[in-house]
C-alpha cells in the first residue's frame, strides 16, 4: 500500500467520524404540563454517548429534580473517540407522577433551554376535609397507584392523564372510594364529618366498671365512662373487658354515637322456700328472681333440683325432681316415693342468662320443714333461713321448759319448808 492511498484512508476515516468528535454540553431542562405551566418536582434524566474506546457507550446520568420553575440543569462532556462512529443524540427522560416524556435533542445543535411538554398531564388537587370545611392534615389518599399524604391545608397534589381513575381516601376511621376523570385541571374534595361518641361500661345494677377498653386500634383504661368530640368513621368498633368477660360491638355515629355495654356479674336471687308434704309426695316452691336495672334474667331452663334421704353419707347418689314454672320467677319441684317421718335434703342449681350460677341447700321433713340453708353463689343480698327463722321459737320452748322447771322446784322447797315449820 502506497502513501498516498494510505492518506486517502484516513481522510476518509477522519471524515465519517466528524460531526460530534467530542463535546460539552451545559444546558437546562424545563418540565411543562399541557398548559404550558411549569412542574416541579419533576424527575429528568439525561442518556447520551460518552464517547469513550472501551466500556459502555452510551451514559445515564442520575435524576436531577425541577425546581419551583420547572427546571434542572445538566452538563455532560463527550470525550471523543477515533474507533467508532459518535452517536449526536442526547436523549432526554422526564417523568411526573408515574407519567413518562421523551424528548431527543442533536448535540450542539439546540437552545440553552430545552422543553418537554407533558400534553396530556394536568394538575389535581385532591382535598380532605370534615364538614366544617376543616382540613385534614395526615390524610392517606391513593389515586391509581400513587399514594400521599395531605399537606397541612388538607391537598394532595397529583398530576395525572387524561382518563379514569380509582381513589381511596381515608383519614383514622373514616374513608371513601369513587372514581374520578381528568380531563382537564381538578380539584376534588371528599368531606368526612366527626361525631361525639360516648361509651358507658356498667354493671347490671348499673354501677360504673373500671373496665378495659379497645377503640380506635388502641387499648385504654376507663372507669366506666369514654367520650371522644371527634370521632370520625362510619362504624367504630370496639371491645371492653372486666373481671375476665369480653364484650364487643360498633357504633354507627350518625346513627348512634353512644353505646351502653353491661357486664352482669350477679347471679340470681332465691327467696322464701316453702314445701306442702302430702302422705308419699313433697312439693316445693321456689320464688326465684335477678334483680338489678340491666340483668339478664333467669334461665328457665337451667333449673335443677335434686334430692336424696338423710343419713347419707357423700357417696349416696342424688335423684332429680319434676321442675316446672307456675308463675313469673316461681318453681315447683314435685317429689314423689318418700317414706313417712324421713328427712330430705335438698339442692338447687340455676343460671341467669349471663352464666352467673346460684345454688341453695336445705332440708325438710316428711311431717314438716327440718331447716333450709342459703348457699347462693355471687348474691350481693341474703336472705334468713328456715332454720334461723326458727331460732326465736325454740329459744322460746327451752325457756318456757327452764321456767317451768323453776317453778316446779321453788314450790316443792316452799312445801318442804312449810311442812318443816309446822
Amino acid at each position: 500500500m502506497n502513501y498516498r492511498y494510505m492518506l486517502l484512508l484516513l481522510m476518509l476515516v477522519s471524515t465519517a467520524f466528524a460531526g460530534c468528535a467530542g463535546y460539552h454540553e451545559i444546558f437546562e431542562v424545563q418540565v411543562l404540563d399541557a398548559k404550558l405551566r411549569t412542574l416541579s418536582d419533576a424527575e429528568v434524566t439525561v442518556t447520551y454517548d460518552r464517547g469513550t474506546s472501551f466500556g459502555e457507550q452510551y451514559f445515564t446520568t442520575p435524576i436531577h429534580y425541577t425546581d419551583a420553575n420547572g427546571k434542572t440543569s445538566f452538563d455532560i462532556l463527550n470525550q471523543g473517540t477515533t474507533t467508532r462512529k459518535i452517536d449526536c443524540d442526547i436523549v432526554i427522560t422526564a417523568s411526573v407522577a408515574g407519567n413518562t416524556k421523551e424528548e431527543t435533542i442533536i448535540a450542539e445543535q439546540h437552545g440553552s433551554v430545552v422543553s418537554v411538554i407533558f400534553d396530556n398531564v394536568y394538575p389535581v388537587n385532591f382535598y380532605v376535609r370534615d364538614h366544617f370545611n376543616g382540613p385534614l392534615s395526615n390524610a392517606t389518599v391513593t389515586i391509581g397507584t400513587g399514594q400521599k399524604k395531605t399537606n397541612e391545608n388538607g391537598v394532595a397534589k397529583y398530576y395525572l392523564k387524561t382518563g379514569t381513575y380509582e381513589y381511596f381516601a381515608s383519614y383514622l376511621e373514616a374513608n371513601e372510594a369513587g372514581n374520578l376523570t381528568v380531563e382537564d385541571d381538578i380539584e376534588f374534595q371528599v368531606t368526612f364529618p366527626y361525631y361525639k361518641v360516648e361509651i358507658e361500661v356498667v354493671n347490671d345494677y348499673g354501677e360504673p366498671l373500671n373496665a378495659t377498653l379497645t377503640i380506635y386500634n388502641e387499648t385504654m383504661q376507663i372507669d366506666g365512662h369514654f367520650e371522644n368530640n371527634r370521632t370520625f368513621g362510619q362504624e367504630i368498633r370496639y371491645e371492653a373487658r372486666y373481671a375476665g368477660l369480653i364484650e364487643s360491638g360498633s357504633i354507627i355515629p350518625e346513627v348512634k354515637p353512644n353505646a351502653l355495654i353491661v357486664f352482669d356479674v350477679h347471679a340470681p336471687l332465691f327467696g322464701q322456700i316453702d314445701s306442702q308434704i302430702t302422705t308419699d309426695r313433697a312439693k316445693l316452691t321456689i320464688p326465684v328472681s335477678d334483680q338489678g336495672q340491666y340483668a339478664s334474667g333467669v334461665d328457665l331452663s337451667s333449673i335443677v333440683v335434686s334430692y336424696r334421704m338423710e343419713p347419707a353419707d357423700p357417696s349416696t347418689p342424688w335423684s332429680n325432681a319434676v321442675v316446672f314454672p307456675v308463675g313469673y320467677s316461681t318453681f315447683t319441684a314435685e317429689i314423689s316415693g318418700l317414706p313417712e317421718n324421713s328427712i330430705v335434703s335438698f339442692s338447687i342449681d340455676l343460671k341467669d342468662k349471663a352464666g352467673n350460677r346460684a345454688t341453695i341447700d336445705g332440708q325438710f321433713s316428711t311431717l314438716s320443714i327440718v331447716n333450709q340453708t342459703n348457699n347462693t353463689q355471687n348474691q350481693t343480698d341474703t336472705h334468713d333461713s328456715d332454720e334461723d327463722a326458727q331460732k326465736i321459737p325454740l329459744f322460746y320452748i327451752f325457756g318456757g321448759i327452764i321456767v317451768v322447771i323453776l317453778v316446779i322446784y321453788l314450790g316443792n322447797r316452799i312445801k318442804s319448808q312449810a311442812t318443816g315449820g309446822v
